[in-house]
């Protein structure tokens, strides 16, 4: 699925920026840019759009006003250079706030919230679904370039500070600038779980566990007992 984008901005070098940063993600299409709110108001008239890069400060209609005109909006992630409509600007129900000059993991993290969903409570009913249009796949970016994991080639994720170390079937561990707490919430609910304060494992790939410890492939990996609840009930759903 290719998640159809509209730029929204009066200065030309933030539209070339944001287009380049969509154009490096395979699952976003830039389907036009716009430089006043109501080039925007004529594009999402003609067009599906699914997620909107809009800046606040523009002339004659402001981004906020221009949300208040829509009566169907997408997702919106704002970009602005100005950090005082923060508070305000989630009251419009938008996705993220980005402040300029826009880092691209920063951008990358808030794509994410769309592209893949916060995981959230859900009873046993609601897990018998299987939703086809769940993405299977996550972006990290990491030496200069976007890695694509599919979550099934994924064995286990290992945590070190301010960075975690991707460990898959296919590739060498992958180094990426990221914490497991905020990872955790990327990842699919019934897949994947948090076992150590060091350790999030795809359950899929478990062979043995023996008391506080579990065994992916040949590694070992240890099961913390503030975690261990957790596993066990997914395993007990899982019998």
């Amino acid at each position: 699925m290719k998640y159809q984008c509209l730029i929204v901005d009066d200065e030309p070098i933030a539209q070339q920026i944001l287009e380049k940063y969509v154009n490096q993600i395979d699952t976003l299409h830039l389907v036009s840019r716009c430089s006043n709110a109501f080039e925007a108001l004529n594009v999402l008239h003609q067009k599906h759009i699914d997620i909107l890069f809009l800046d606040i400060k523009m002339p004659s209609l402001s981004g906020l006003e221009m949300l208040k005109t829509l009566q169907d909006p997408p997702k919106v992630i704002l970009t602005t250079a100005f950090s005082e409509f923060g508070a305000e600007s989630y009251e419009y129900g938008i996705t993220d706030y980005l402040l300029k000059p826009i880092p691209f993991e920063r951008f990358l993290k808030a794509v994410n919230k769309i592209v893949i969903p916060k995981n959230t409570s859900f009873t046993k009913e609601q897990a018998e679904v299987k939703p086809t249009s769940e993405p299977t796949f996550i972006f990290f970016k990491a030496d200069k370039k976007i890695h694509k994991y599919y979550f099934a080639d994924i064995l286990f994720i290992e945590g070190s500070g301010n960075y975690i170390k991707i460990h898959s079937q296919n590739d060498k561990p992958l180094m990426v600038l990221d914490k497991l707490t905020e990872l955790l919430e990327k990842l699919p609910l019934r897949q994947f779980i948090r076992v150590h304060k060091s350790f999030i494992v795809n359950v899929t790939y478990i062979k043995k566990i023996e008391g506080n410890m579990l065994t992916i492939q040949d590694k070992v990996i240890p099961i913390s007992a503030s975690y261990k609840k957790n596993l066990e009930g997914l395993i007990k759903d899982n019998r």
